[in-house]
């Protein structure tokens, strides 16, 4: 699985990439995936698993799928 990660997310990972692939041998809830990565849900505004807004609690990924993270927008 591929996980795009949007703004200050990728800091959350060691050399701050901004795209990781995460093998899965089975479909897994997103928010587990992100907790072994240790990105921090309340930190991530949207998700999209393949084009489409999920809930993190609730959606399950697999080997196959694309996610992008995008962390809230502030500004002034």
């Amino acid at each position: 699985m591929k996980i795009y990660l949007g703004g200050q997310l990728s800091f959350h990972l060691p050399g701050f990439p901004r795209q990781v692939e995460v093998p899965l041998e089975e479909p897994t809830r997103l928010s587990e995936v992100l907790a072994d990565l240790g990105i921090p849900i309340a930190e991530v505004y949207l998700f999209a698993v393949n084009g489409e807004l999920v809930d993190p609690l609730v959606a399950l990924v697999t080997q196959d799928d694309e996610v992008k993270l995008y962390p809230p927008v502030n500004g002034g």
